[in-house]
């Protein structure tokens, strides 16, 4: 029987050590020896360090851009961007190291990936991009979301995304729904438009009003 391929191992160990040293200074010696194959084994799975950075951002975008399908076509704005909300922060939540490297790579990938892989990751994320201002845009001409600046408001919940695998580590699947819920409300209660009746400070009590007999009784008395 031919030996079950370990390609998915090889990536993640690399995901690990990317992580921990940087892409620049994990080795593919390095890895090979992480996972336990000599080199040339490595190569076979991969030609070379590039080939499996690639295929790391690649995964991550692409799971990114499925959420957009999941997204119903139907229902309110706020509907809408909460499930998108939802989807991505259930991700982030449960891929640690590929999810961190992916944050922390994409600003090189043009230094350390061909040229056309590069074009075609930037690409891709500039669909995602595109999708999020759109949905947030939406939701700012309904009247659903408050006056935000759009690109900011997307880039800040970005970065929420990507700095969640660097910290939990839930040891339960309930400690991570919670996490999604409570995320997601977080990013929804700062962009949903609030009812000017929530907004508007409670109106002063009026004095009470006294009653016409003890009022002329006090001025009978003046």
């Amino acid at each position: 029987m031919p030996r079950p391929s370990r390609r998915s191992e090889v990536c993640a160990t690399a995901a690990r050590l990317f992580r921990e040293y940087s892409y620049a200074s994990a080795t593919m010696d390095l890895i090979a020896d992480e996972v336990g194959l000599n080199k040339g084994t490595l190569y076979h799975y991969y030609p070379g360090k590039s080939a499996i950075l690639y295929e790391l951002l690649s995964k991550q975008v692409d799971a990114t851009l499925e959420f957009l399908d999941r997204v119903p076509a139907e229902g309110t704005i706020t509907e809408r961007t909460r499930e998108l909300v939802r989807l991505q922060v259930d991700h982030v939540s449960s891929k640690h190291d590929e999810v961190v490297v992916f944050f922390q790579e994409l600003p090189w990938v043009e230094k350390h990936l061909p040229p056309e892989q590069a074009a075609d990751l930037r690409r891709r994320v500039r669909r995602y991009e595109h999708f999020t201002k759109q949905l947030l845009t939406a939701g700012v001409r309904s009247g659903e979301f408050r006056p935000i600046d759009v690109a900011m408001i997307m880039s800040s919940v970005v970065g929420i995304l990507g700095y969640v695998p660097v910290w939990f580590r839930g040891a339960t699947g309930k400690a991570q729904v919670t996490l999604v819920q409570e995320l997601t409300d977080f990013v929804m209660n700062g962009i949903i438009a609030v009812p000017l009746a929530e907004t508007s400070p409670p109106a002063p009590p009026k004095p009470a009003r006294r009653s016409g007999a003890a009022a002329g009784g006090r001025r009978s008395r003046a």
